[in-house]
């Protein structure tokens, strides 16, 4: 682990250094990042898997019921013009 000057030995860093070096910023944001990287995907799809079929139903509701008036209007027109 590169550490200042590009130093990874304890004996030649200084105080700071090994302070620096002994918090493990770079692993910690390793394992931080994979774990985001695991967590976000499960979360999302999670919350898609409850989301997702309200959404899709209200969806397919209101295009149902757009359906329904465009072949009501349709059936309605067809029938004023058949008499």
């Amino acid at each position: 682990m590169a550490i200042g000057r590009y130093r990874d030995v304890p004996a030649d860093m200084d105080d700071v250094e090994r302070e620096v070096a002994a918090a493990q910023y770079p692993e910690g944001g390793l394992v931080l990042g994979l774990g985001m990287g695991i967590v976000l995907p499960i979360v999302t799809v999670e919350a898609l898997l409850v989301l997702a079929p309200i959404l899709c139903g209200v969806a397919g509701f209101v295009l149902g019921r757009r359906i329904r008036d465009y072949e009501i209007r349709r059936r309605r027109a067809e029938r004023s013009a058949g008499e």
